[in-house]
């Protein structure tokens, strides 16, 4: 893949876990950023991050309150939207 020098480096955090339900939310922002150009994979805590995702399907999956390393950080609630927090400025 060729990354641009304004590729940013995207974490993606399933707090369900990958439990065989797919996180439509995070599949789509996945492309989305790839479609950009930009680094996306799922969450590793060695790494620093321009941005990071965290999503969950479950309102009964606990939240995930690992410290992260990243500029921002966006959580995504059930029932809610979060196509408007994908425009990059």
């Amino acid at each position: 893949m060729n990354h641009t020098k304004d590729a940013r480096r995207i974490g993606l955090v399933d707090v369900d876990g990958h439990n065989g339900f797919p996180n439509l939310a995070l599949m789509r922002i996945s492309a989305w950023h790839k479609a950009l150009g930009d680094m996306v994979e799922w969450w590793d805590g060695m790494l620093p991050y321009d941005r990071i995702y965290m999503s969950k399907v479950f309102t009964f999956s606990p939240d995930n309150d690992t410290v992260m390393q990243s500029d921002e950080i966006i959580r995504a609630v059930p029932g809610t939207g979060i196509t408007a927090a994908c425009r990059r400025k």
